[in-house]
């Protein structure tokens, strides 16, 4: 909201200025001039769009809402809301590179957990990439049954259940028996906590667990097609916009160019995710026993309670949190959750990290669109391309140190190798202060902007015509 209420202030002076000091040098054909809020409302719906429909976050935590007051459920979808809508769209505008790499680290994982189910299965059943996502985002959540239903009616519930249902189990039995008796209703219960990738796995190779259709998880996804076909015209507008006036040699404005590289990052985003169910808002309820704790289970339980504030630090900042994660001892899946992380090495495990780095140099990359345009002052200027360069050697450097630190510390000291080791953690910090720079510098400019940068772009330049 402040930044909103910060660019429609400026926009609104340098309207003012633009209209008092430049209304004589401008041509009679105005119209093919651009205005000053039409600029940044341009920016700011194509950031926003891109970011809504990128963003295909993890399963929230499930509520039951039956018999409470309008005011309680109120307060329930404001709690929801601020923390499945607001806190993650927060931050992707801070952060777009690394949930991308967040994106394509749960896309790798997704891709090998479906393998291994195929696997359970003998290749019997359709297990897909989507599936995978949908186990990974806490598509199952562990549920106790209600204690206040009577045993009897639990005994002839079970035996009339195999009665009718002789071939079928877990998931699918659940299902085909709540649509059996027409007067019969599955009590809720009490959700206990979301299952990872070994429950789900254990639970579906013992059979008492069912995946659901690509057809039902396709039901569960909350997409839109028309909003889909809204942002991708505006995000291809946008683009196709960026690039004409560089073929028509028009200055882009430093808050175009910031867009245009949020633009790339959330396009590259909704790839990653193409796959990821959207905006999944309840998960399938399973009411199995679980067995006990694998290895792996009890490696993760541990490793949780012991970390320190530095390990959880740079598990986040490397997409690694996975492997500090229990989800047998949280209640709702964490908002970027990405899965058991085996090995820290593998490039399974590393892609999400590898993509964060990469991106980041072309983030700061694109900034160097403008590395040439007038600046209201030469310290402007020198502060955009000080902070372009920052942001783009940033991410590399980040893999220098990191292997430097760990060669001296195999070779030399390891004391010395760990103070190398924890200065990695300067390189965000410096990244993230190029990146104040140029937003600030693109909201300041926006006050002072040379009249080409109103020039629209004469699209008839750009097709044959008599």
């Amino acid at each position: 909201m402040a930044l909103a209420v910060a660019v429609y202030t400026l926009s609104s002076r340098a309207a003012q200025n633009l209209a008092s000091n430049t209304t004589e040098c401008l041509p009679s054909c105005a119209n093919q001039y651009r205005s000053l809020p039409g600029i940044v409302l341009s920016c700011l719906t194509t950031i926003f769009l891109c970011i809504w429909v990128a963003l295909h976050l993890n399963v929230p935590e499930p509520v039951d809402t039956r018999g409470l007051s309008y005011i309680a459920r109120f307060k329930i979808w404001i709690k929801s809301f601020v923390r499945c809508t607001v806190v993650p769209m927060f931050v992707t505008l801070v952060f777009p590179e690394w949930v991308l790499g967040i994106a394509v680290l749960q896309f790798t994982k997704a891709t090998k957990l479906a393998k291994s189910i195929r696997k359970l299965q003998d290749e019997k059943t359709e297990v897909t990439r989507q599936h995978g996502f949908f186990i990974l985002m806490g598509g199952f959540h562990l549920f106790e049954r209600d204690p206040t239903l009577p045993t009897n009616e639990m005994g002839e519930r079970n035996s009339e259940m195999a009665r009718l249902l002789p071939n079928k189990s877990g998931i699918e039995a659940e299902v085909a028996w709540s649509t059996t008796g027409a007067n019969r209703v599955e009590a809720f219960g009490k959700p206990i906590h979301p299952l990872d990738e070994f429950d789900v796995c254990r639970l579906i190779e013992v059979g008492k667990l069912v995946l659901p259709t690509p057809a039902e998880l396709d039901d569960k996804c909350k997409s839109d097609g028309l909003a889909k076909f809204l942002v991708i015209a505006q995000t291809l507008w946008f683009i196709s916009q960026c690039i004409a006036r560089k073929a028509s040699e028009l200055p882009l404005t430093e808050l175009e160019v910031i867009t245009l590289g949020y633009t790339l990052l959330t396009v590259a985003m909704y790839i990653a995710w193409w796959d990821k169910p959207y905006r999944v808002k309840f998960p399938i309820r399973v009411y199995q026993a679980l067995p006990p704790r694998t290895n792996e289970q009890e490696e993760l339980k541990t490793d949780m309670e012991i970390a320190d504030f530095w390990g959880l630090a740079f598990a986040y900042v490397t997409g690694t949190q996975g492997e500090l994660t229990d989800l047998r001892s949280m209640k709702r899946i964490p908002m970027f959750h990405s899965g058991y992380i085996s090995d820290l090495w593998t490039f399974s495990d590393t892609s999400g990290m590898l993509t964060t780095i990469i991106v980041g140099m072309v983030f700061g990359a694109v900034h160097f669109l403008a590395w040439s345009s007038p600046m209201p002052s030469h310290h402007m200027q020198f502060l955009w391309r000080f902070a372009t360069i920052v942001m783009t050697a940033a991410p590399p450097a980040a893999i220098v140190v990191l292997v430097f630190a760990q060669l001296i510390r195999n070779v030399l000291s390891k004391t010395m190798g760990d103070l190398i080791w924890y200065s990695l953690f300067l390189l965000p910090l410096l990244y993230l202060a190029g990146r104040g720079i140029t937003i600030v510098l693109a909201l300041v400019t926006l006050a002072t902007l040379p009249l080409e940068a109103y020039r629209d772009v004469e699209w008839s330049d750009f097709f044959p015509h008599i």
